[in-house]
C-alpha cells in the first residue's frame, strides 16, 4: 500500500467472531445483532473480554461511565495487553473515590515486563453523569 492509499474499510461483524468473555459472561449483554456489547458491574463482580487473535494495530471505540457516589476501591478500566512472556500493556484506569473527592484517570504502560505509571489526572468533569466516548 502506498503512503497516499486509502486504508481498507472496517468490517462490521458480530462481537463473538473476534472476542470472547474472560470472566462473568452473565454480565455481558449483546446489542445491535451482537455487534455491540455492554459490560455490567454489580456489588459482586464486573466483566471482561479478550480477543481471539493478536493484533498489531487497531481502532477501539467505547462509551464509559463510572460508578457514582462512594466508589472507593472500584476501578473501571480499559486496557490492551500482550499475551507473551514479556508483558506489554497500555491501560486507562478510572479510579473510584470517596464522595466529594475528584475522580482520577491513571494511565500505565508496561514494556518487556517492566511497568511505569505515566500519569494521574484529576478529571475536570463528572464521569458518572453520562457515558463518555
Amino acid at each position: 500500500m502506498s503512503m497516499g492509499a486509502t486504508p481498507p474499510k472496517a468490517v462490521n461483524v458480530p462481537f463473538s467472531k473476534n472476542y470472547m468473555p474472560t470472566w462473568s459472561p452473565d454480565h455481558t449483554k449483546y446489542f445491535n445483532g451482537g455487534k455491540e456489547i455492554q459490560l455490567h458491574l454489580d456489588n459482586w463482580t464486573g466483566a471482561g473480554f479478550h480477543s481471539k487473535e493478536s493484533y498489531l494495530f487497531g481502532y477501539f471505540h467505547m462509551h464509559i461511565k463510572l460508578v457514582a457516589g462512594d466508589s472507593a476501591g472500584t476501578v473501571t478500566a480499559f486496557f490492551l495487553s500482550s499475551n507473551n512472556n514479556e508483558h506489554d500493556e497500555v491501560d486507562f484506569e478510572f479510579l473510584g473515590n470517596m464522595t466529594g473527592q475528584p475522580y482520577i484517570l491513571q494511565t500505565n504502560v508496561f514494556t518487556g515486563g517492566s511497568g511505569n505509571r505515566e500519569q494521574r489526572i484529576n478529571l475536570w468533569f463528572d464521569p458518572t453523569a453520562a457515558y463518555h466516548t
